[in-house]
């Protein structure tokens, strides 16, 4: 059933009729699970970089280590895997042994960024930043955040405001970034001032933030947008929903102002292969669907959103134009 949407929002969206789009393979560092993934389209080309495990250590305390893998697409639909290998490794202490998770991808200072979670199990997380000119040699940056904060050295979920094209947006001269816990602005995408923020709280617990967008609809004016993921238990039909999507419009001129945000998801689990409860065996709710979100962008025409399904799958979602 859609639902009849205010003005600010984006959508309603369309599940594709080919999901999902990416699985694991055989064997392999993404033989367990292809997800969340962070996607780009350049010269027509699409490039989706996706948080991967290895079914091989799933039986680990941190139930795996996570590392970003490279697929390339022509149309968005059918995808080609880069290599057997991921195109980002945990590698650095600050990354290991839970390794990188959840990828996001914007322009910003001539070059792309991919921003990721390092999981340095059991101590905690840190926003990390890698950086490419051509979507396929990538040069490590470390920490987004200086380790001297810790505020910036306890962040998950990089959440930078963009335009439609994946371009990072300055306000007021600032680029904006949302994690879970905090907000960060900066003028160069180097050199961040942080500060305690939660912009997902008003949608219950548990929940993060997903990606924020702006300038889509009358730029220089819009506020900003950001998609949230969480069990939604405060807003949406009673949290009948391990994770789900909805919406939010945050105040472009002061970002920790909440403006309206939805009483209903933009998309929820409904297929198996949202509901699989392989990487959550043990979860009392797994069953009721995991969806999440790393990016949104707009191309000829549409919204395409790329999610991950259960914790397992790529899937995609798009508006009809």
């Amino acid at each position: 059933m859609q639902i009849q949407l205010p003005e600010w929002a984006i959508g309603p969206f369309f599940k594709h009729e080919a999901n999902p789009l990416l699985g694991p393979s055989e064997q392999g560092f993404d033989s367990w699970t292809t997800y969340n993934p962070a996607v780009s389209v350049k010269d027509g080309t699409f490039y989706m970089f996706y948080r991967a495990e290895d079914r091989a250590e799933k039986d680990t305390r941190w139930m795996g280590t996570s590392r970003i893998g490279l697929a390339v697409s022509q149309d968005g639909i059918h995808w080609k895997k880069h290599r057997d290998q991921p195109i980002i490794d945990a590698t650095e202490e600050y990354e290991l042994p839970g390794g990188c998770e959840d990828p996001r991808i914007v322009w910003a200072e001539g070059v792309w960024h991919l921003l990721y979670t390092g999981y340095y199990w059991p101590k905690g997380f840190c926003i990390c930043d890698a950086v490419s000119t051509d979507l396929l040699n990538w040069e490590k940056r470390g920490p987004l955040f200086p380790k001297k904060t810790a505020e910036g050295m306890k962040s998950k979920s990089a959440c930078p405001v963009c335009d439609p094209e994946g371009r990072a947006v300055r306000i007021n001269g600032r680029y904006v970034l949302y994690t879970n816990h905090q907000l960060a602005t900066s003028t160069d995408f180097i050199h961040w001032d942080v500060e305690p923020f939660e912009a997902a709280a008003f949608s219950g617990k548990p929940n993060e933030v997903c990606v924020a967008v702006t300038d889509y609809q009358n730029p220089g004016k819009d506020g900003i947008l950001m998609l949230v993921a969480g069990n939604l238990s405060s807003i949406v039909q009673d949290g009948k929903y391990f994770y789900a999507i909805s919406e939010a419009l945050y105040d472009r001129n002061d970002p920790k102002r909440l403006l309206k945000h939805l009483e209903v998801p933009v998309i929820q689990a409904e297929h198996d292969y949202e509901k699989s409860v392989d990487r959550f065996p043990h979860h009392p709710t797994a069953s009721l669907g995991t969806i999440f979100v790393d990016n949104i962008f707009r191309y000829q025409g549409k919204w395409w959103i790329y999610y991950g399904a259960s914790d397992q799958f790529v899937a995609l979602v798009q508006t009809q134009g």
